[in-house]
């Protein structure tokens, strides 16, 4: 937000960060731990389904996503901006099946990096090179977000959701984690 320059014993600031990249990196925040909540629910259901493996595996998508969220807090961080801690919706608890949940999985990291690349172009509108970089390092992460989510929907178009099927899917998850 700041940065500081001493002159005569007194500190005047210079903003770095605009208040629409803080609200963006809030939003951010937000966003990356509503991901989680999301991942954790299906974990749950997926354990409770007797999907042990996808349980382990969303459960790990879960911590991920809130692994990001504290790069928004570190980056507000650096420039003496107090991140806010975000309201969360309440998330679904109900889901059809493992293929459901890939499904879903899959459509959730489309809009999350629709979200990101307004971040990006908002930097890049700025010539804020330093939000740029933070906002490819999201972008980056999203391209394995997709890899990862592509296979488990490429795997369920090729050979099925018979309850086979989805067992040896659980089986090929655990090589995943």
């Amino acid at each position: 937000m700041t940065k500081e320059k001493k002159t005569s014993g007194k500190v005047s600031k210079t903003k770095l960060v605009s208040d629409k990249s803080i609200k963006m990196l809030q939003s951010r925040i937000q966003q990356e731990e509503l991901s989680s909540r999301i991942y954790l629910s299906m974990s749950m259901w997926l354990e409770n389904n007797g999907f042990t493996n996808a349980a382990k595996l969303w459960k790990k998508y879960s911590n991920e996503e809130n692994e990001h969220s504290n790069w928004s807090r570190e980056y507000l961080l650096s420039f003496g901006i107090l991140p806010e801690t975000p309201e969360l919706e309440k998330v679904s608890i109900k889901y059809q099946g493992l293929p459901d949940i890939i499904v879903k999985t899959y459509n959730h990291e489309i809009c999350i990096t629709k979200q990101i690349e307004v971040l990006a172009k908002h930097a890049m509108s700025i010539n804020d090179h330093m939000l740029y970089t933070l906002a490819s390092k999201f972008l980056k992460e999203q391209v394995d977000e997709h890899a990862k989510t592509q296979n488990l929907v490429d795997q369920i178009n090729t050979f099925g959701t018979d309850k086979q099927s989805l067992r040896l899917l659980d089986n090929y998850i655990k090589d995943l984690l």
